[in-house]
């Protein structure tokens, strides 16, 4: 008899893990509250539920005998099934105490500073504002608790507008949390380690660049840049967090900040990353990413080890606008470079500014690494936007 999966959410980054499990021979049902997303298209059976209501979600898995539950690419999607994975019994999550460390930043700062594992200072903020600063040298990052993509982040070189910035974060976290932390100066990595007893079986490293919206991804490359040296200690630190909290075998994804000398940890994830990051790391090293993800899920093992390829140049951007239109089409210039497009909208489709809209994922190969590392920063700047003539009421009423 066929087994039931439910997959928790129904966006374009979701699609590899769809896809993934439907290579599998499962019966894949997708639940989400957009019925307009990809996923609920290609699903066997659909569900418009909003999964980030978690009671709602343990409803339609108790009614709908899943024999497997399957997170997908946002906090709200792995809280909410972690949250119901603990009641039924589903494999591959761990306890909700440890997904909620890792997921909640102020809980997560907590335990990098309490185990001396490397993160930038902070202070936790839940009402009122005294104190948001004591300790802290600025320049200081204010953030929601639990937001993604960069929303409700506002960087302070001084005191003044410490009140707004409070206030846009807690605007922009479900819990109404934020926290204040030092800013560190430095470039932008993240890390995937997929774990099997607690050890690292198989890592990848990228570099990660925001061009175009403050403390959002929307630009990188794998392989990285990042130093030998750099590497081994990051596996050290993620090593000692794997085993401090006894994670389950599984992804554990880790964005960091480096310079010459030292590194600290930003955040740290159990779910996948989104925007289509393991499509990258799949071209790249020749590896299924997805299909990694997905196994401990599934009641399957991941391997002892995986045959790694030399990596080919790719690199990756996210396509948006810092100003609100409707997108006619758009073009690239990048010479020597084999692209590929995913498009995420239709022409004639609006287009709202980042980090809350995507017109397109776009991936490259580069003739060699110098030409990767060259031209993945300035991805953002080598692709236009055609708005259609129509004008575009923007979002403070005005007229484009």
């Amino acid at each position: 008899m066929t087994k039931k999966v439910l997959l928790v959410g129904s966006s374009f980054s979701a699609a590899p893990l769809f896809f993934s499990l439907k290579r599998r021979g499962f019966h894949v049902s997708v639940c989400g509250n957009c019925v307009s997303d990809p996923c609920h298209q290609y699903a066997d059976k659909s569900f418009p539920v909003d999964y980030s209501k978690r009671e709602e979600l343990l409803a339609l898995v108790e009614e709908g005998g899943f024999d497997y539950l399957v997170p997908t690419c946002n906090d709200y999607s792995y809280m909410s099934c972690a949250w119901v994975a603990e009641r039924i019994g589903f494999s591959g999550f761990d306890p909700y105490k440890i997904a909620n460390i890792l997921h909640s930043k102020n809980a997560f700062r907590d335990l990098l500073e309490s185990h001396a594992l490397p993160g930038p200072r902070f202070s936790r903020q839940q009402a009122g504002e005294s104190g948001a600063t004591a300790g802290l040298r600025y320049p200081l990052l204010v953030k929601p608790v639990d937001s993604f993509s960069g929303r409700g982040v506002t960087k302070l070189v001084e005191a003044a507008g410490l009140s707004e910035a409070l206030a846009a974060a807690r605007q922009a976290s479900r819990s109404g949390e934020s926290v204040v932390e030092e800013f560190v100066d430095g470039r932008l990595y993240s890390h995937s380690a997929f774990i099997r007893k607690q050890e690292i079986v198989a890592d990848f490293f990228v570099d990660e660049y925001c061009t175009l919206y403050p403390y959002q991804v929307n630009c990188s490359n794998h392989p990285s840049s990042l130093p030998a040296n750099h590497r081994d200690s990051v596996r050290e630190a993620v090593g000692r967090l794997i085993r401090l909290l006894g994670l389950k075998d599984g992804l554990l994804h880790t964005q960091f900040i480096a310079d010459a000398d030292d590194f600290w940890i930003i955040e740290c994830m159990r779910r996948c990353p989104g925007d289509l990051y393991g499509h990258l790391i799949e071209l790249s090293a020749g590896i299924d990413y997805a299909d990694l993800f997905v196994l401990p899920f599934i009641d399957e093992s991941l391997p002892t080890s995986l045959p790694l390829l030399e990596a080919r140049p790719f690199g990756r951007h996210t396509i948006s606008t810092s100003r609100a239109l409707v997108s006619y089409s758009f073009s690239c210039r990048l010479p020597e470079a084999d692209v590929r497009i995913v498009p995420l909208k239709a022409s004639g489709e609006a287009l709202d500014v980042a980090p809350f809209d995507k017109l397109a994922v776009l991936f490259a190969e580069y003739a060699d690494k110098a030409a990767m590392f060259e031209l993945t920063p300035t991805l953002a700047e080598r692709v236009n936007i055609y708005p259609h003539a129509k004008p575009c009421l923007m979002t403070d009423g005005s007229f484009s």
